[in-house]
């Protein structure tokens, strides 16, 4: 798996594996000066949660990789292929941001029963993961949603 993110860019700065994503990046955003929506706060934002996400979750192409996933997040189908992986990830409403978090804190991330419920609390929470970053890694095309 990847490192993750490169904290080394930031001097003075000392991660903290276990927080929570978005708290570990407004400590960051705040250490360095960024303002939330100027674009070098979008663009490391984005560039962070897909390193994180990188980081917890590994190579798509792996199958080992998307059994895991699948089994994280309590599916229960078989999971012989990545096409059944991918199948039915495509039926799962998670927040991609609490998915990161559930990583860092070990602890189980909450499914939306719809994409509506799923829209309003990641509207709500502010917890959006940059499209961009999203389409550039398989695990989370097949996650990704339409929020905004």
């Amino acid at each position: 798996m990847e490192s993750g993110y490169d904290y080394s860019r930031f001097p003075g700065f000392q991660p903290n594996p276990s927080s929570s994503a978005t708290s570990e990046f407004a400590r960051l955003a705040n250490h360095m000066g960024w303002k939330p929506g100027s674009k070098t706060y979008k663009r490391e934002w984005a560039n962070f949660t897909q390193s994180e996400f990188s980081r917890h979750f590994g190579a798509e192409g792996k199958l080992q990789n998307w059994q895991a996933l699948c089994q994280e997040l309590r599916l229960d189908v078989p999971t012989a292929s990545i096409t059944q992986c991918r199948k039915a990830l495509s039926r799962v409403h998670v927040n991609l941001v609490d998915l990161i978090d559930s990583r860092r804190s070990g602890t189980l991330v909450q499914q939306f029963p719809s994409l509506r419920a799923l829209r309003k609390y990641t509207l709500d929470s502010g917890k959006i993961f940059p499209r961009t970053a999203a389409k550039k890694d398989g695990f989370l095309k097949d996650l990704l949603r339409r929020i905004i």
